[in-house]
């Protein structure tokens, strides 16, 4: 029997699932995939589930979304949603799962940030360099 996932309850799940799946799709490079298609793939493949929710964390943070925003579509995740409605496992673990994955992309994208300006500091620095 396939895998199905649950529908959102609300307006607010809806559009976080449907960003999920837009980052999915561009970090998958499957333009087609549907939701259901990505939940049967990625709900009970863990190792997967949990690289794919890192990457769209990491996307969303990129793209200018807020992290409070972050979370909410994570919530959407195809491991979350597999593991609250079909394992059992209570929200609050779950949502602390979602808060310090986002944590964690926040701090790849600040040490990115840092790099970048440091790189661009020495690039300005090094002597030598005809700008003409």
């Amino acid at each position: 029997m396939p895998l199905k996932p649950k529908e959102p309850e609300n307006e607010t799940g809806k559009q976080a699932r449907q960003q999920y799946l837009e980052h999915s799709q561009r970090i998958t490079g499957e333009a087609g995939l549907d939701y259901a298609t990505l939940y049967q793939r990625f709900a009970q493949n863990d190792w997967a589930a949990i690289k794919l929710d890192d990457a769209i964390a990491l996307a969303a943070l990129k793209a200018g979304y807020s992290p409070k925003e972050v979370v909410g579509i994570l919530h959407q995740s195809p491991y979350l949603q597999y593991q609250v409605h079909a394992n059992k496992v209570p929200l609050a673990p779950m949502s602390q799962y979602v808060r310090s994955t986002v944590m964690k992309a926040m701090q790849k994208t600040e040490r990115y940030a840092s790099q970048q300006k440091s790189s661009e500091r020495s690039s300005q620095r090094q002597p030598g360099i005809d700008l003409e």
